[in-house]
């Protein structure tokens, strides 16, 4: 009996091991069991994204960038009743214009500090659930700590995105970066003259061309071929359609956002 323990705990991956499966991702899941090895791990991200998201809101780069906006749209209200006698509707709008930017700047606090942490726990376990369900299909036995244990893992790349991310934003003081051939729209859109929707499509598009995403989905590849759960083309297809909806997912999500500003 104290043999198998010890056999177990040389299998069992755990926190000691995340910098080891960004680089080396089959040595790590070569000893991966059906056991819930990633709870530490999971937790260890969640608490970074959290603290990721916590120091992008000190940087105070949130509350400037809200800030900029509010004086922009008041600048513009100031233009568009230049010739008005009664300066009390002026007033009530210039002041509604500033509650609509406290309420945005508190909306953009708990989106980096709450819900992306609370996104990315949802999509380890959505991401698992799905794969889980194709392992059934495919006729083997799923093995639903294997799979929770390669999509923690993996998720860890995410981490380095928002890192990057953060590292940006001080960098060239503004929250308008990003990873992937996303902003050369906004190139292709002043020169082509192509409309909002169509330059927010293809900037949905464009971002599943992220170094961070495909090396996310390289990891789930070797963590499913190495535990067994998928091999051979079927993990291939399997992530290069997971790839394929998440980037829809975003295009759909980017043209509706610009659908309802041009609608307001």
């Amino acid at each position: 009996m104290p043999s198998e323990l010890v056999n177990i705990r040389r299998k069992t991956v755990g926190v000691a091991d995340i910098p080891r499966v960004l680089v080396a991702p089959r040595r790590v899941f070569e000893r991966v069991e059906d056991v819930p090895a990633y709870a530490w791990p999971m937790v260890l991200l969640l608490v970074a994204v959290t603290l990721v998201g916590y120091a992008t809101v000190e940087t105070g780069l949130i509350d400037r960038e809200v800030e900029r906006q509010v004086q922009r749209s008041i600048a513009a209200l100031d233009v568009e009743n230049s010739d008005v006698v009664e300066r009390s509707a002026l007033s009530k709008a210039i002041e509604d214009k500033r509650k609509e930017g406290e309420f945005f700047r508190l909306m953009t606090h708990v989106q980096v500090v709450v819900a992306r942490p609370a996104a990315t726990l949802a999509t380890i376990l959505l991401l698992s659930a799905v794969l889980y369900g194709l392992v059934a299909l495919t006729g083997k036995k799923p093995e639903w700590h294997t799979l929770l244990t390669v999509c923690t893992f993996a998720s860890f790349v995410d981490l380095l995105r928002l890192l990057m991310q953060l590292g940006l934003m001080l960098r060239f003081k503004t929250l308008e970066v990003d990873t992937s051939l996303a902003p050369l729209v906004q190139l292709i859109h002043v020169d082509s003259g192509i409309s909002q929707q169509a330059a927010a499509a293809i900037s949905g598009a464009l971002t599943a061309a992220d170094p961070f995403r495909i090396w996310f989905w390289l990891i789930v590849i070797v963590g499913l071929s190495t535990t067994a759960q998928l091999r051979g083309w079927k993990v291939g297809v399997t992530a290069f359609l997971f790839w394929l909806i998440a980037g829809g997912v975003r295009t759909a999500l980017a043209v509706a956002t610009v659908a309802s500003m041009s609608r307001a």
